[in-house]
Parts: C-alpha cells; structure tokens; sequence
C-alpha cells in the first residue's frame, strides 16, 4: 500500500515529464517517465524472449494506474492478514502481562502521587532526592551492629588462599 501511495505521487510529478493532460497515467507511461532506461531495457529483453510476450501481455498488464496495480494486492494483503483472530487462553494473558507492564510507570506515577496527597507532602516534590535522615546515617558511621556484622561476616568466609 506504500507502493501504491508512492506511486500515486510519481503520477502526479511525471505528469509534467510525459506532457500527459490525462487523469492518469497507465503504469507503463509512469514508468516510461521515471526510468526511461529499464523501461526500454526491459522492453528489449521480453522481445527477445518471446515476441508477443511484451505487446500483448506486459502491455495488457501494466494499462491501468500504477497505484491500482500496488494498492489492490496491498489492499487485499492488508484484509487478509490483519490480526483478527481469536487470542487463545495463553496468549490472551500473555497480551495482558504485556499491556500491564506497558502502563506500570504511570499507574506507580498515580499511586505515589496520591499518597502523597494523602500524608499532606507536595506531590509535585522530587522524591529521589536523598533525604537528611539518610545523610546523617552516613556521617554517622558504623554501629555497633555494623561492626559485628562484619566480625562475624569474616568468620562464615573461605580462608584466603
């Protein structure tokens, strides 16, 4: 369907480079416009194949618009193999986890922002700053717990080879 977007904007430009005064080009004129050089190389070629394989045929072929020749297979295609099927059980949850985890961040967005509403904090605040409390636990240094910790972190650990 890109194709045939796409060459319905050609037509409309070689227009101009065919001298055409038409509602459209046949496709054999658009291409004869934009690539005069594989036009006529693929003319020679399908000659010398077959004599009546390019008057007849390819010319039978390619005498409606170049948009008709792309857009009705792209259109069809498109009808075709459109996801329109029913999800099986598995998949169906597999498309929610998927949907859930697409929108997590925003409902974590609500969630936090209504709690802070609720405990009376701005909730336009950011929050990822460090608090002081947190900083002063730094300053502070280790513990008593701490130390321990480590004293008995070193006895549970492999001797050093």
């Amino acid at each position: 369907m890109l194709a045939a977007f796409a060459a319905a904007g050609a037509e409309s430009i070689s227009r101009g480079l065919v001298g055409e005064r038409t509602w459209f080009l046949s496709a054999h004129q658009l291409w004869k416009a934009l690539w005069p050089g594989s036009y006529l190389f693929f003319e020679v070629r399908a000659g010398d194949v077959a004599p009546w394989l390019w008057d007849p045929l390819i010319m039978t072929l390619l005498a409606p618009p170049a948009y008709l020749l792309l857009g009705v297979p792209g259109v069809i295609l498109a009808w075709t193999c459109r996801p329109g099927r029913e999800l099986t059980p598995q998949e169906q949850e597999e498309f929610e986890e998927h949907a859930a985890s697409l929108f997590l961040y925003d409902e974590l967005s609500r969630e936090a922002k209504r709690w802070a509403r609720e405990t009376g904090e701005d909730p336009n605040v950011d929050d990822r700053m460090p608090t002081e409390d947190l900083i002063d636990l730094f300053e502070k240094g280790p513990d008593d717990e701490d130390d321990e910790f480590l004293r008995d972190l070193d006895n549970r650990l492999p001797p050093a080879r």
